[in-house]
């Protein structure tokens, strides 16, 4: 820091003093601060305080103008640079604000729009992982026979049920089918991800774009979606997607297709048994 200074007052470079902080190892830099021993980001006590005040008034609230609900967004949209899994709770309210024209105009606060608020209320802890050691997960869904997935020995698998697959509908599209097993294993491992960067290794491009988005247009998805980023949100970790050709994902897709035998040849330190997948009403469970 003192060679720092010298060199800016032999260069004549002026350096604002009450902006000059250090050698410090928590440094507030454009509104958020880093914390260089933690290794997290997070935003100042008095701008969550306002968030989450701004986001109580609305809580008991039937309407309010588009320019109110665009504020709103304005104070989210920043505090998802830090809260990352937040990007995925604020599809309703953009689609509220996009319902009329006028910035004067009224809406009604949905009730997704409420759920939404809420889970900003109760979880914007302000703070996130920035830097961790990264964990890969592999996970694959089959059209016609089932899912699975592996990580670090532990694996599970499943059957779709009959009346599961429905081709011509866009809720059951491949996208669809390969988050089921990525939600799954954010319920079953999701404890042992706290403060880590967990990148999914998928087959599907749509599937990457959709997690490193945090967002899709169609309402079923989305339902994975929320669910995918409220297990980051509860454990405390960040979710992200990388594409694999489904030649290098051959674990997760012996574990689709049952090939076990297959499966036991390219993991054989994999556990002798699978973890037991929990219920479709637990995986889109709101």
């Amino acid at each position: 820091m003192n060679t720092m200074l010298y060199v800016f007052n032999s260069l004549k470079i002026p350096l604002s003093a009450h902006k000059t902080v250090g050698p410090s190892t928590s440094l507030e830099y454009l509104g958020i601060i880093l914390d260089s021993v933690h290794m997290i980001a997070k935003l100042p006590d008095e701008k969550l305080v306002r968030i989450k005040d701004i986001l109580n008034s609305y809580l008991n609230r039937r309407s309010c103008t588009k320019r109110e609900i665009l504020s709103l967004l304005g104070h989210l949209n920043y505090a998802c640079k830090v809260i990352i899994p937040g990007i995925s709770f604020v599809s309703y309210l953009l689609t509220l604000a996009h319902s009329v024209k006028e910035l004067y105009h009224h809406v009604t606060i949905t009730k997704g729009c409420r759920d939404d608020m809420a889970m900003w209320f109760k979880e914007a802890r302000g703070d996130n992982v920035i830097n961790a050691s990264d964990f890969h997960l592999f996970t694959d869904a089959s059209s016609t026979i089932g899912y699975g997935g592996y990580f670090r020995k532990s694996w599970f698998q499943g059957i779709w049920p009959d009346d599961f697959i429905r081709p011509d509908e866009e809720s059951f599209s491949m996208a669809y089918l390969e988050l089921y097993p990525i939600v799954i294993s954010a319920i079953l491992w999701g404890h042992e991800w706290s403060t880590k960067r967990i990148l999914f290794d998928c087959d599907n491009m749509s599937s990457v774009y959709i997690i490193n988005k945090g967002r899709s247009k169609c309402n079923v998805i989305m339902n994975l979606v929320r669910r995918l980023t409220w297990c980051a949100a509860k454990f405390n970790c960040v979710v992200h997607a990388a594409h694999v050709p489904g030649k290098e994902n051959n674990i997760a897709d012996a574990l689709s297709g049952y090939q076990m035998k297959w499966f036991r040849q390219l993991a054989p330190a994999a556990l002798p048994n699978p973890c037991t997948c929990p219920p479709h009403s637990e995986i889109l469970r709101s």
